[in-house]
């Protein structure tokens, strides 16, 4: 959806709009007639019959103006509304689908810029296009016709004063335009040290950093002051500057009008009609002129939010659907570099674990475990080489239906700020009660969330739980979906080994019959492990299980002695 295309669905009540607004600007453009008749023909007469006859009819044409005036506003303000509402679901469904690339393409303080900001800005000019953009453009051409009509000589003040005006709305589109660009960008700036702040309030607090921070910020901040002042000096002297030639226009008619009355050439009634022509018609180019000073902004958010749109995101995966569950993951050779980085992160990796079996994956920091996990979860595309579930090529499969099979625990744990019971349900939409329960007891989270735990507020980010209170909670969100792999990546780190020796146990017990992945740093997580991948550098340093690695794998050895793990023979 574009922005243009998404006006389409309200093309009738755009049109109803334009109806009312002509109805409303032929009142406002008949009524100086009627004014001029009832002063010349009826007042200046003493026919006072003449003057309830016509000012009968100004009632009746009020009444109508009024009516269509307030219709076209409240029709112009629903489509607005409605419009901008959709173009904000269309952005946020965009965004929800964007790569992890694609979002830091754009950046996050942006996109969050785009949806906001810039969508208020394009709604207030669709409220004020489809009205004042209308009736401007009318009360002008229709101004012009009746002040013709009315007298011609006193036209003459319009070859005098448009011009003026014209080069007013020229040298604001000239100046002013650059401006707004570059607003924009420097307003997303101040969005995102405003959202660095407060998700690094930690790390700032604890280096002291909490000067510089501000230091960064006034700087942006002044940034986007001086260049904010630049564009409201620029709005804030249009306005004045075409009052004032609409006021040298009156004083020209009110002068050449007084003679022309003198000779009897023009009626009291008619330069009065006049007056509130010429008052119409530059009114209608001031406020053309003022809603013209907003569309460079406005162009430049439209531009911006176009850009989102009609981005093409990095798409992972196939359309072919994965049927049944997952009872076999293998790796081939396989390679990958994140995008626009030169080196691999991983090279010629492979591997196999079938149904009931558990992998172990451990490594240095920067090894690639956490990038192997990403792959499989179609996070990324892998790059050489191949990778199978259930000996088909995940770039066949539909990620969506891959990730379903699949219950994840992350390195990073985050909650949304909602009860235990609401997170949980992230993992299974409309959880039973019991599963919840069981998930909770199986992951050893009981003990410090206590009665009623599915009830329990959990802070955003879980910022009321310890490290180690986070990571059983994420267990038991992912226990609480009926998956066929689980993934648990580097999950037990901040448990004690008497905790996570318990916890592993359970889950053994409860995942029998599942494929478990497990990413760690300890080799008392992983050592009852089918298999375990030993990973260096992105590469493959040791393969196979416990004992069978502290034979013949020096590597591993030296990371279970340094745990202190003995060699036993098996």
């Amino acid at each position: 959806m574009s922005i243009y295309k998404g006006l389409n669905k309200y093309k009738i009540r755009i049109i109803v709009v334009i109806l009312l607004t002509f109805g409303n600007a032929l009142g406002e453009l008949f009524l100086p007639k009627l004014m001029s008749l009832v002063i010349d023909k009826g007042v200046a007469y003493g026919d006072t019959s003449y003057v309830l006859k016509i000012g009968a009819v100004m009632i009746f044409v009020v009444i109508l103006t009024v009516m269509c005036r307030a219709s076209a506003a409240y029709h112009s303000s629903k489509t607005a509304m409605a419009f901008s509402r959709d173009l904000r679901y269309e952005l946020f469904k965009k965004i929800n689908y964007l790569s992890f690339d694609d979002v830091e393409h754009f950046s996050i303080s942006s996109l969050i810029t785009r949806t906001t900001d810039d969508v208020d800005q394009v709604e207030q000019m669709v409220l004020m296009g489809l009205r004042p953009l209308i009736r401007g453009p009318l009360m002008f051409i229709g101004g012009l016709i009746m002040a013709l009509s009315t007298n011609v000589k006193l036209s003459i003040v319009f070859p005098i004063t448009i011009p003026f005006i014209a080069i007013g709305i020229f040298y604001v589109f000239k100046i002013g335009l650059p401006y707004f660009p570059i607003l924009q960008k420097r307003l997303d700036k101040l969005n995102e040290l405003f959202r660095r702040r407060l998700t690094g309030l930690r790390v700032i607090r604890a280096f002291s950093k909490d000067e510089y921070e501000e230091k960064i910020f006034d700087e942006a901040n002044i940034s986007y002051q001086e260049m904010a002042i630049k564009v409201n000096k620029l709005l804030v002297n249009v306005r004045p500057m075409l009052g004032t030639i609409l006021n040298f226009g009156i004083i020209f008619v009110l002068f050449f009008g007084s003679k022309l009355i003198d000779i009897r050439d023009l009626g009291i009634g008619e330069l009065m009609a006049f007056i509130q022509y010429i008052t119409q018609v530059l009114s209608a180019m001031i406020m053309m002129s003022f809603l013209l000073t907003l569309l460079p902004r406005t162009f430049a958010s439209m531009e911006r939010i176009n850009e989102v749109l009609d981005f093409n995101s990095t798409k992972t995966g196939g359309e072919k659907d994965l049927s049944g569950e997952i009872y076999e993951i293998e790796a081939k050779n396989l390679s990958f570099s994140y995008p626009d980085a030169n080196l691999k992160v991983l090279k010629d990796i492979s591997f196999k674990v079938k149904k009931g079996e558990t992998l172990g994956i451990i490594g240095g920091t920067g090894s690639g475990k956490s990038t192997l996990l990403r792959l499989l979860l179609q996070f990324y595309e892998p790059g050489d080489g191949e990778l199978f579930i259930n000996g088909i090529d995940i770039k066949s499969l539909n990620n969506y239906g891959v990730r379903d099979k699949i219950s994840y625990v992350p390195q990073e744990n985050f909650f949304f700020s909602k009860t235990v019971a609401e997170n949980l349900s992230y993992a299974k939409e409309n959880a039973e009660e019991e599963k919840m329960l069981a998930a909770i007891k199986n992951s050893d989270a009981d003990g410090f969330l206590g009665e009623d735990p599915l009830n329990k507020k959990i802070a955003r980010g879980g910022k009321n739980l310890s490290g180690g209170q986070r990571q059983r909670l994420a267990i038991a969100r992912s226990l609480t979906r009926d998956a066929s792999v689980y993934i648990f990546d580097d999950s037990f780190s901040a448990l004690d080994y008497k905790t996570d020796y318990e916890l592993r146990q359970t889950l053994k017990k409860n995942l029998r019959d599942k494929i478990v992945i497990l990413v760690a740093q300890r080799v008392a997580t992983i050592l009852n492990a089918d298999k375990i991948l030993v990973l260096e550098d992105g590469e493959v340093a040791g393969y196979g299980n416990h004992y069978s690695l502290m034979k013949t794998n020096e590597i591993y050895r030296e990371i279970a002695t340094s745990q202190g793990q003995a060699y036993e023979e098996k």
